[in-house]
């Protein structure tokens, strides 16, 4: 056999396998006007071309986090619009060639829009047969916080302190860091705060929960109820600043500066959050 023609049999083989693999793999296409915030627990690498917005995905069990936000009006003036909620969907058991998706009524103009962002009313559906997905395929839910800010919350956090959090991978191994979490008591006394709540369940697993002490925040789930829009479901997270231990009330502008500039960066992160959120 000549070097040419074992180069074609290779090249077709590989095409083959690569029509094979593109074929066989699940995916996940992002409807417009929706950011991608989570995929099983990641804010990062996973597939996700954002070209054709389609997520790639392995048969099994899958969390998509997605946000909605976009601009609207006309020519001469336009504004951006963002939930505050970002949508959660439950994915059971997804074959290795399915291709899922949703469909939402698309708003056109900003009051539509702003409608839109308090609703959130999807439609999950089989992308290549266009069929309804049932409750035991997929499901989603809205996540709601105290915070008012999306730009402030980390659904991971949201998601895990309500024992909700799909996350495979563990990445939440980057936030059990000894971080410290500054305030001064009635004593004018420096405190420090440990992280979440004491949260020792399984990441991968998070229905299995062990609470320590008394400390229940961490092991309940929140039960979901129905909002203005009919079938859609909220969860509510919980806000794991609510145990901590208040600075006092005469605690001086002076002092607290001095405090905030003696933190390191992701301290001084987590106290310009709070301070936007309340």
């Amino acid at each position: 056999m000549s070097k040419l023609g074992a180069l074609l049999k290779v090249s077709a083989l590989a095409g083959a396998l690569a029509l094979t693999t593109g074929v066989y793999a699940a995916s996940f296409k992002v409807p417009v006007n929706y950011s991608v915030e989570l995929v099983d627990g990641q804010t990062s690498n996973f597939e996700y071309n954002r070209f054709d917005r389609t997520i790639t995905l392995s048969p099994g069990r899958h969390q998509l986090v997605m946000l909605f936000e976009g601009t609207f009006g006309n020519s001469r003036e336009s504004r951006l619009y963002q939930a505050a909620n970002p949508i959660v969907i439950e994915i059971t058991d997804m074959p290795a060639d399915a291709q899922y998706t949703f469909t939402y009524q698309k708003p056109r103009d900003e009051r539509e829009a702003e409608n839109y962002t308090r609703s959130q009313k999807i439609n999950l559906i089989n992308d290549a047969t266009k069929a309804p997905l049932s409750q035991d395929e997929a499901s989603y839910y809205l996540l709601t916080s105290d915070s008012g800010f999306a730009i402030l919350r980390d659904y991971r956090e949201d998601l895990a302190s309500v024992g909700r959090l799909y996350a495979p991978a563990k990445v939440f191994e980057e936030m059990r860091s000894n971080t410290n979490r500054v305030s001064v008591n009635e004593n004018n006394v420096t405190t420090v705060q440990a992280r979440i709540s004491g949260y020792k369940g399984d990441y991968a697993n998070p229905g299995t929960v062990a609470p320590e002490g008394n400390n229940m925040a961490a092991a309940s789930v929140a039960a979901t109820t129905a909002v203005a829009a009919p079938g859609v479901a909220t969860v509510q997270a919980k806000s794991g600043g609510k145990n901590a231990q208040t600075p006092a009330a005469n605690a001086t502008f002076d002092q607290l500066v001095q405090i905030y500039e003696s933190s390191d960066d992701a301290t001084k992160l987590k106290f310009v959050k709070y301070i936007m959120s309340h």
